[in-house]
């Protein structure tokens, strides 16, 4: 499933699955993104931005707080997640869902303490410093920490004002689904945090499109290579 301002809906481009590699029993299905859904992600995130943008820290702030108590409230479940789409043990895949529990007031702490508003007295002169959101940020979330290091992403853009297209591991498509209708159970406005789901051609249709202001991701060299 894609999440597109607000809403789930199936994708448009060819059918996947993922399955659980300890087991190899399949546990998830579906279709990915095709490059319209991928531009229909995107401008959802851009028409979402003036507003969210416009909110205060504080604002933005009580949101991502929100998400940290649903995902502490349902930490298990996604751990249990994590565990059967990775193959990893479950411990390990708990531990991945409590960074991602304590990325929230980290992130929070180091906006207010690296990006306050200053002001500067140049004699007569007065200057200021402020700092704005870059704008729709597009997140690629690796397979091997497919809750932290995309949460790791998600959560200072959001933060700092951006708003998001998310596109996953399509080898972690259920953690990423899981995750997401975690943030739309807090009631974050529609567009602020869009999915898209799906392989290379999403992929490359995300990081082409031209009203992404700046991409986010973790990995190799070579996909820094192909996503520049």
């Amino acid at each position: 499933m894609q999440f597109i301002n607000g809403d789930w809906t199936e994708g448009h481009g060819e059918a996947f699955e993922s399955e659980n590699p300890a087991a190899g029993e399949k546990i998830w299905t579906g279709q990915a993104a095709s490059a319209e859904d991928v531009a229909a992600a995107v401008a959802a995130a851009r028409q979402a931005l003036p507003e969210w943008r416009r909110r205060s820290l504080e604002e933005r702030a009580t949101l991502l707080r929100k998400f940290r108590d649903a995902l502490t409230a349902r930490k298990d479940e996604l751990a249990r997640t994590i565990s059967e789409e990775t193959g990893k043990p479950l411990w390990n895949a708990g531990t991945e869902v409590q960074a991602m529990i304590g990325k929230v007031d980290v992130s929070l702490e180091a906006l207010t303490d690296r990006r306050s508003p200053q002001s500067i007295e140049l004699g007569a002169s007065r200057g200021e410093v402020r700092y704005k959101p870059h704008g729709v940020m597009a997140v690629f979330g690796p397979f091997n920490f497919p809750g932290h290091i995309a949460n790791g992403h998600i959560v200072p853009a959001l933060a700092a004002g951006n708003t998001v297209v998310f596109k996953p591991s399509e080898l972690t498509p259920k953690v990423a689904e899981g995750t997401v209708r975690l943030w739309e159970s807090i009631g974050l406005p529609p567009g602020v945090l869009n999915l898209v789901q799906g392989a290379k051609e999403a992929g490359i249709a995300l990081s082409s499109h031209p009203d992404i202001n700046g991409i986010l991701f973790t990995g190799s060299l070579p996909t820094a290579l192909a996503l520049r």
